[in-house]
């Protein structure tokens, strides 16, 4: 039935270019008609089998039904109702089974359906978003909380308090002191430690979260940054931070393979009978550098932890460089036939000197890609330990939901 309705539709199009150009077209009523005829048809098939699917507790495949009339009669209040209670019954259904989350889910699929019962829907969710997020403040998951009252407030504005939105973000906030150091076996400059502090903490500021906050080795007052909260092992919440952090390098390894050469060669043609050779020798050598370290993160305000961390990274860079060409010119000679060569030889600069001047540069380029891939692991290790809150279940039931 599907089919024909299409077909119909197409003829029905047709009919309208026959209107356009004045052609009379007796049929356009005809097929107008066969076509609500199909379509009425097929709408109370497909709302049939939408409420088989709903009393079996098929809900998504209730819901797909609703969506292929939706698309046969678009705009329909009386489906858009229809999609509402399905969502809402669903809803319910997770309540019964302690599925909170689901059930607020189901919720916001109906606010975003048309009509007037969307703020309805949008208002109940929000409700079970505000319950899950006292739910997590008060066994010390301050980011879950926060995420669910901003869910809340965006459903339904005006139905979190700010005070306690204000309580869960200040309570997910701490901060981190971040100090690079290096080695003497490291022998790196003052310019290359300044790279690392300044990369370290780049990296960490573009990937920390807005609860992390981020200070400096030269900034004391750390101490007067607040604690945040986290679930603890035996449900309570506990305290944690803030934190200090020094990234320290303890080796950079740099290997120089073998030089390697291939011999390069170009031919060139120049008018009648002259032709140009050029050779010359490519010189190519590969660095492989590996730098190492620690990251070793500390708890403040007399928490008794230093936990250290290890840190690698590796980087490789080329140098290349030319060795004499040589080049032969050959021509011949219109009238007798006769050809001639003449070789020249462009001497390269000092193949020593200039050899040591490339593996200086590609050994200036390496140590800068290892420091700053040390720096992006260091920033990423930190994180996972610092920037993360460990999950907790969600209520079954949630005591004086008020559901409007």
């Amino acid at each position: 039935m599907d089919e024909a309705i299409t077909e119909l539709d197409a003829a029905a199009r047709l009919s309208v270019q026959f209107a356009k150009l004045a052609i009379d077209s007796r049929q356009a009523r005809t097929i107008a008609a066969l076509r609500e005829e199909l379509v009425s048809r097929r709408v109370q098939g497909l709302l049939a089998e939408s409420e088989r699917a709903r009393a079996d507790g098929m809900w998504s495949a209730s819901i797909a039904q609703l969506k292929r009339v939706e698309f046969l009669r678009p705009g329909s209040a009386d489906i858009h109702d229809r999609m509402h209670d399905v969502w809402a019954a669903w809803s319910d259904m997770n309540l019964q089974e302690g599925r909170l989350r689901a059930a607020a889910e189901r919720l916001e699929q109906a606010a975003r359906i048309p009509g007037a019962r969307s703020r309805i829907a949008a208002a109940r969710a929000a409700a079970i978003r505000v319950d899950l997020g006292k739910s997590a403040l008060g066994k010390g998951a301050c980011r879950a909380a926060v995420a669910e009252l901003r869910t809340a407030e965006l459903l339904a504005p005006g139905s979190v308090v700010p005070a306690l939105l204000r309580q869960a973000a200040s309570c997910a906030t701490t901060c981190v002191q971040l100090a690079s150091s290096a080695d003497p076996d490291a022998a790196m400059g003052r310019d290359q430690l300044g790279l690392l502090q300044a990369e370290f903490r780049t990296q960490m500021r573009d990937g920390a979260s807005e609860f992390l906050r981020l200070q400096s080795s030269s900034q004391p007052d750390l101490l007067t940054c607040d604690r945040r909260s986290m679930p603890g092992f035996d449900g309570e919440p506990m305290k944690v931070g803030p934190y200090s952090s020094v990234l320290r390098v303890t080796s950079i390894r740099i290997v120089r393979e073998p030089a390697s050469s291939v011999t390069r060669r170009t031919r060139d043609q120049h008018g009648f009978g002259v032709e140009t050779l050029a050779t010359h020798e490519e010189y190519r050598d590969t660095l492989t550098g590996k730098i190492s370290g620690w990251l070793t993160v500390s708890g403040e305000r007399g928490q008794e932890f230093s936990v250290p961390l290890p840190v690698r990274a590796s980087g490789q860079a080329t140098a290349r460089w030319q060795g004499n060409s040589v080049s032969s010119i050959s021509s011949e000679n219109v009238f007798t036939g006769q050809r001639s060569t003449a070789v020249l030889i462009a001497v390269a600069p000092s193949g020593k000197a200039q050899a040591e001047e490339e593996r200086g540069r590609a050994r200036s380029e390496l140590t800068e890609t290892l420091i700053r891939n040390f720096a992006e692991q260091a920033a990423k290790l930190l994180l996972s330990t610092l920037d993360v809150e460990p999950a907790v279940s969600d209520p079954t039931e949630i005591s004086g939901l008020d559901m409007p």
